[in-house]
């Protein structure tokens, strides 16, 4: 059978291996290059999915924004499932008003309104002087009686009157069906009060006896503070 020479050569009995010694150490370099290339195999799988999970999860990522009050913290949030970013960002605060604008142009001037009322005709100034009257032939002449004069001029129209004073008026108050009564002999004392507008029934209880004519006199109370 074939023999090996260990490293030392010719002569060196002491590392001397057959050569199906040699053949196994041969095998189980084969047999670990084998799981080392297998190994590397899987590695470069394992680098391309992740590499495709990094490009998908790159391609799903997204971002949301929310508005909170005014002075509140800054917030960020992550949901996993759905790969979204939430950021929490606060109101700011509000300017300073602006100055004020240069007043505008003057707009055109509007349609002419309708015309009022006519007012009340003023008093009646005084007449104006008679004119002077013909001659009336009293010289003993038989002259004609002269024709009468000229109406003179009307006057000018005289000052208007001073306002009269307001009334009483109506007293205020009041409610439907009510009506103003006197309350005494002097004037504008009234009142409100409420009117009897329908007829009254009058129920007489008891025997009525004897014979004759009977009237029945019947005196209304004071109602709602007017005596009737």
């Amino acid at each position: 059978m074939p023999i090996y020479r260990g490293d030392g050569g010719s002569g060196d009995a002491s590392t001397d291996a057959y050569a199906s010694q040699v053949a196994t150490y041969a095998q189980t370099a084969t047999t670990k290059a084998n799981e080392a290339a297998a190994s590397a195999t899987a590695a470069a799988a394992s680098a391309t999915s992740a590499a495709n999970e990094a490009t998908t999860f790159n391609n799903s990522l997204g971002a949301a924004a929310t508005t909170l009050s005014a002075g509140a913290s800054a917030t960020a949030s992550y949901n996993s499932s759905t790969k979204v970013f939430t950021l929490g960002i606060p109101t700011g605060a509000t300017g300073a008003t602006g100055s004020t604008g240069s007043q505008g142009a003057t707009g055109p001037q509007g349609a002419t309104g309708a015309q009022g009322p006519q007012g009340a005709p003023g008093a009646t100034g005084p007449q104006g002087a008679t004119g002077a009257a013909g001659s009336d032939g009293s010289d003993g002449s038989d002259g004609a009686t002269g024709s009468q004069g000229a109406t003179g001029p009307q006057g000018a129209t005289g000052a208007a009157g001073a306002t009269g004073a307001t009334g009483a008026g109506v007293a205020a108050g009041g409610s439907t069906g009510q009506a103003l009564v006197k309350t005494d002999g002097t004037d504008y004392n009234t009142q409100w009060a409420t009117v009897l507008t329908a007829n009254q029934t009058i129920t007489l209880s008891g025997a009525v006896t004897g014979s004759g004519t009977t009237s029945i006199t019947t005196t209304l109370s004071t109602i709602d503070g007017g005596t009737y």
